[in-house]
């Protein structure tokens, strides 16, 4: 689902920059500098492979539009998996685990975790030693998923240390023509100062909302697991359904619990 949230936010902040920009001067141009991007963009990106892997700084790259303009709605997500683990638990009571492996849809199928957890009961874990397992490979995805909110983190930090670079050089290079027209000084430290706005606006648009959204998203799945992990170890101790949805009310806030 799209999250008009995000977008409008976004929107908003670009509309605030821009009319700013329109308010201040005529020549609009002035704010536009190719080399600067460069620097503060190709810059970070640069750096960041210096301290990770190339799999993972673009994993983390290949997410960023994903998380900061889609969103699940997340108590209506936990609903829906509430009711489709009480429906978990009258098929593997009835029929076994065959009969709730063959129940899965095709999305269900792909996912790893509840796949991992059908496999351990299937395997004959149960009870503590079932949840034990389960909150270990829980546990272990978590940190991984964390890792790309940590390279976008990483970006974010790195973007205006290198627009601080981009000003120096051109703070340089305009030292070295002081003797030349004021006027062409005073364009050549515009274009110097550049860099910075474009790594400050590039990390507090971009970059930190984009980690902040990861790192929200992680924490959602992680929890949307930890339902699951109780939820298997209620099946392997043939627990009423009613008994499993009461228990995963207690992960819903009191007016967002499902009624029986």
């Amino acid at each position: 689902m799209i999250s008009f949230s995000n977008i409008f936010g976004f929107l908003l902040a670009i509309g605030l920059i821009c009319g700013s920009i329109m308010m201040s001067t005529d020549n609009y141009l002035l704010f536009v500098s190719i080399s600067s991007l460069i620097i503060v963009v190709g810059g970070s990106f640069a750096a960041s492979l210096v301290g990770y892997s190339f799999p993972l700084v673009f994993s983390a790259l290949k997410g960023i539009l994903q998380n900061l303009m889609i969103e699940d709605n997340d108590m209506k997500t936990k609903h829906m998996s509430i009711r489709r683990m009480t429906e978990w638990n009258n098929t593997f009571h009835s029929g076994g685990i065959t009969e709730l492996e063959n129940s899965l849809t095709e999305k269900e199928k792909k996912d790893s975790f509840i796949k991992l957890g059908i496999d351990l009961i299937g395997t004959g874990y149960k009870g503590e030693e079932l949840q034990a397992l389960l909150e270990e490979s829980n546990e272990s995805q978590s940190m991984q998923d964390m890792r790309h909110a940590e390279v976008l983190n990483t970006l974010a930090n790195f973007a205006p240390g290198f627009g601080m670079v981009g000003t120096l050089i051109g703070l340089i290079v305009m030292l070295d023509n002081l003797s030349g027209d004021m006027a062409v000084l005073g364009k050549g430290l515009a274009v110097a100062l550049l860099t910075t706005f474009y790594g400050v606006i590039s990390a507090q648009l971009f970059f930190k909302p984009a980690s902040m959204r990861v790192q929200r998203r992680v924490e959602m799945e992680a929890h949307r697991r930890e339902m699951q992990i109780r939820a298997f170890m209620m099946m392997t101790t043939k627990r009423p359904s009613l008994h499993v949805q009461d228990h995963m009310n207690g992960y819903l806030p009191f007016n967002k619990r499902l009624e029986d």
